[in-house]
């Protein structure tokens, strides 16, 4: 997802959950604030919140960086579909997010019987570590690899992910809280 703004509220919160549990994975851009505040819905513990990072894997001076990041993608000077049947230069986490979920909905293509949490779970294993060494509150995890993910589960199979959580949302890891 590509929005945000406002505070957290109760009442998202618990339907993210209620969707993670019933097995789905979403995904939304941390934010274009370029503060440590915490955007929503990105920084709910069952969103995949995603940061920006330019050609040369350094992090983007524009976007929200805490303790909610989880993953990095390409976000700078990205060709976008624009209006008008054209195409444009545009930067931003809302130009991140859909990498991550189209490396997720790829790789679980493949993998259709892991959880949304095995599933998560393997994308942070296997993401490519960037800035201070292990997690950070401006790359996350890192910066999400299609191969390695594909790799790990197709050698390892979705227990890679972990094991699965009844509730799911109980598996869920969340930036770095």
């Amino acid at each position: 997802m590509s929005l945000g703004g406002g505070g957290y509220s109760e009442l998202e919160d618990f339907v993210y959950d209620y969707l993670y549990d019933e097995g789905f994975l979403v995904v939304a851009a941390a934010g274009n604030d370029g503060n440590s505040d915490k955007s929503y819905p990105a920084s709910y513990k069952s969103v995949i919140s995603v940061s920006a990072v330019c050609s040369n894997k350094k992090r983007a001076s524009f976007f929200q960086y805490n303790s909610q990041v989880e993953l990095s993608a390409p976000g700078v000077n990205l060709l976008s579909t624009y209006t008008s049947n054209t195409y444009k230069k545009l930067s931003g986490t809302s130009m991140a997010c859909p990498h991550v979920a189209g490396v997720t909905a790829e790789v679980w293509s493949h993998f259709p019987k892991c959880t949304n949490n095995q599933l998560r779970n393997v994308l942070i294993r296997t993401a490519k570590d960037l800035g201070n060494t292990g997690f950070d509150t401006s790359y996350g995890h890192g910066l999400v690899q299609t191969k390695a993910a594909y790799d790990l589960l197709k050698s390892e199979g979705c227990k890679a992910g972990g094991p699965v959580q009844d509730p799911l949302i109980d598996g869920a890891i969340d930036g770095c809280e």
